[in-house]
């Protein structure tokens, strides 16, 4: 679909190049998740204890029973680890850390209880797993990295969005992981003291330390942060995990951010806010990138419609090209009514490319005529 030399995007632009391409916004949140999912190995080994858990109570109606928890409860901590669906991660996270003492009684009384020796090591050794610190700080991590982006993913999913507040809603979760990357000591905080109400010990111990054998010449290796395990977690876990989620976030809604800023000029608040220098200018970048569908005239009838619509509650570029049909204005703003319906029609599918771009150009001809 993206792909850059063969792809649908690639053989519509070389039919229409004007045309701008938007990747769906609820798979590339999928594949944002994917990628930060194997920023390093410990958050692929956290995933594999999540679902680890899961398989354990799932694959037995006793062990099932054995967590004693209501209907409601027990529907969002069966939540399955699923790679196209990344917000079974967050439901597989979220419903660990509010169940996790009771998880950890379920496991307790299996490993006391059991005569089954295979279910007798599962359960010690997840048991052991979630018992570690590192396992509770990435627990509080992963809550704070998936909590915004499905308040987004949610947003997204409304039919009534527009592209600019789709954009503006992408921003307020990238701005969010921007703030927890300068808050790690508060998720440390967070984690130490869920480890004391879940009486798990956060101290760590001290283990003896292997160093390769230092030749002649050769340079000392990076030892700093073999004495400081926090810090170690710090450059090695945390920001790889935050610094992966804010890039892939930047370059995958790209081309949402461009198509956004290239018709932001005229939603109507907008156009009744910027001043004369502001609408000329983007008027200007917009008639250049649209040389074959607008003219030049879409800068006089933009400052002539600023004090038209100015008692107007008008929010969107729809909201906006309806009231000018609707009102038979469209033949005294025809390149209004043009820029706002080439918005209207991005992103087009594949199989009515050709038929949009088609009609397009007929309300175009027939709007200046």
């Amino acid at each position: 679909m993206s792909g850059a030399k063969s792809g649908v995007q690639k053989r519509i632009s070389d039919v229409v190049p004007s045309s701008l391409y938007v990747h769906c916004t609820a798979h590339n949140l999928n594949l944002v998740i994917a990628d930060v999912a194997k920023s390093s190995l410990k958050i692929s080994t956290f995933f594999d204890i999540v679902q680890n858990i899961y398989l354990f109570f799932n694959q037995s109606a006793p062990r099932w029973a054995s967590l004693a928890f209501g209907n409601d409860i027990a529907n969002q901590i069966q939540k399955k680890v699923c790679n196209s669906r990344w917000e079974a991660r967050h439901s597989s996270v979220y419903a660990l850390k509010e169940n996790f003492i009771n998880v950890l009684k379920s496991l307790t009384n299996i490993s006391l209880t059991s005569k089954k020796s295979d279910e007798l090591n599962r359960a010690k050794s997840l048991f052991k797993k979630m018992q570690s610190f590192e396992f509770v700080l990435l627990i509080i991590i992963w809550e704070n990295v998936l909590k915004p982006l499905s308040v987004v993913s949610k947003m997204l999913q409304c039919s009534q969005i527009s592209i600019h507040q789709a954009s503006e809603f992408l921003q307020i979760g990238i701005n969010s992981i921007k703030n927890m990357r300068h808050n790690y000591e508060e998720l440390v905080e967070s984690a130490k003291n869920m480890c004391l109400k879940w009486g798990i010990q956060f101290q760590n111990e001290n283990k003896r330390k292997m160093y390769s054998k230092k030749l002649f010449g050769e340079v000392d290796g990076d030892r700093r942060l073999q004495d400081i395990i926090e810090e170690k977690f710090y450059v090695s876990v945390f920001l790889p995990l935050v610094d992966t989620a804010l890039f892939q976030l930047e370059d995958r809604f790209k081309g949402l951010k461009i198509v956004s800023n290239t018709f932001n000029f005229l939603l109507p608040p907008n156009i009744i806010q910027l001043n004369e220098a502001e609408i000329v200018k983007s008027c200007y970048d917009f008639i250049q990138f649209y040389k074959t569908d607008v003219t030049s005239d879409l800068t006089s009838q933009v400052l002539s419609l600023k004090e038209f619509i100015k008692n107007t509650d008008m929010k969107t570029i729809k909201e906006l090209c309806l009231y000018l049909i609707e009102n038979d204005l469209s033949s005294l703003y025809s390149e209004v009514v043009t820029s706002c319906i080439i918005f209207l029609s991005l992103p087009v599918t594949v199989a009515t490319a050709e038929r949009s771009f088609s009609k397009l150009k007929l309300i175009k001809n027939y709007l200046r005529n």
